[in-house]
């Protein structure tokens, strides 16, 4: 797929995203391709990518041969599955530091902050910036469940993983948004890159109970922001 072609359906799976969990696309409702990009203005090819993104987040069921439908799950599903992320990347977490961490996870961590801090350090914080957000959000959390090098838990974690809004992937964000509901997006995301930081600097100090506090404390923000995109403040 060309890079084109990914940033739009990475737009489209996080406008879908926003549907799903304020209620616009409703539990049981079917998602068709047509529909969904006569609605978003876009071709029929982003949406199918974004369509099989959702599916393998718990968002979406497969209806028929070629459709899909809206899964139900309630907010204490949601929360759920969050608290559990944050319980198994915060084992990971403490694993990591108890074994000391490698130069090169150092490395790459340290890439995620640079590139994090440059997201949220912009006085205008758009829909490509949601983006950047998730996928480095992803590498992130990534990098130190690898490191962990504990199968069963990286097994269970990808399990986790499935359910609506566990991935640390999964974020929400959009450009329709709302001036106020704009900038308290952004401030979970300054908070969130701020937890980065003292994770990062708690592996260096390999101090593995700190860091399962701190893994699952960092999880419950993505609670924050599916309230805000749930409500539309």
């Amino acid at each position: 797929m060309a890079n084109g072609e990914l940033r739009l359906t990475e737009q489209v799976v996080l406008k879908l995203r926003e549907l799903i969990v304020n209620g616009e696309l409703v539990a049981g409702q079917r998602v068709a391709e047509i529909p969904i990009a006569q609605r978003l203005g876009v071709s029929r090819t982003p949406v199918r990518e974004a369509l099989t993104v959702l599916a393998q987040e718990g968002l979406l069921g497969v209806a028929g041969k070629r459709g899909y439908q809206v899964m139900s799950f309630s907010s204490k599903d949601i929360e759920d599955a969050v608290d559990m992320r944050g319980i198994l990347e915060g084992s990971a977490a403490r694993l990591v530091a108890e074994t000391g961490p490698s130069a090169e996870l150092l490395a790459a961590l340290e890439q995620c902050l640079q590139e994090g801090a440059a997201i949220v350090g912009k006085t205008r914080y758009g829909l490509d910036d949601d983006i950047r957000w998730a996928e480095m959000n992803g590498s992130f959390h990534r990098l130190i469940v690898e490191a962990c090098a504990n199968r069963a838990l990286q097994a269970a974690l990808a399990l986790n993983d499935k359910l609506p809004f566990a991935s640390a992937q999964a974020v929400l964000g959009g450009d329709t948004r709302s001036a106020k509901m704009a900038a308290r997006h952004r401030e979970v995301m300054v908070l969130a890159q701020a937890d980065h930081r003292q994770i990062v600097a708690a592996i260096k100090a390999r101090q593995g109970s700190r860091l399962e506090g701190l893994m699952r404390e960092h999880a419950r923000r993505a609670l924050f922001n599916v309230e805000l995109f749930k409500h539309g403040v």
